[in-house]
């Protein structure tokens, strides 16, 4: 008994255009949502300076632009926040306060979370 398949060319065309729409738009829109999450959960946990309170850092935690499909959240090096990876990591003088490693480690679950619900969502799966 022979068996007949309808539709095929419709699916994998349906396919085809899923996996470009996935590299493109959809990829940035999953990695933007899921560091936005990070971002303000590493922001709660950024150390402010005791006395004089400015917030430079706090202020200054930034989401990098897409690029090579990655996208990088942290202090932003180039203005008032370039000693962010000084307490994050620490120096030869002063003890580490890491901020943003124990945040991603806590949370990054969730952030995978959101990315892959956003991508749902735009494949409508």
């Amino acid at each position: 008994m022979p068996m007949e398949l309808e539709g095929m060319q419709q699916l994998m065309a349906h396919l085809q255009q899923m996996g470009k729409s996935v590299d493109g738009r959809v990829t940035e829109k999953a990695l933007t949502k899921g560091a936005e999450f990070l971002q303000g959960h590493i922001k709660e946990k950024t150390p402010v300076r005791k006395g004089k309170v400015t917030g430079n850092l706090k202020e200054n935690i930034i989401i990098s632009d897409l690029k090579e499909n990655q996208i990088h959240i942290g202090p932003d090096q180039q203005g008032k926040a370039f000693y962010g990876h000084f307490l994050e990591f620490g120096t030869s003088k002063m003890d580490a306060q890491p901020f943003m490693g124990p945040v991603f480690e806590n949370k990054k679950d969730g952030a995978q979370e959101i990315m892959k619900d956003v991508i749902k969502g735009e494949l409508r799966l």
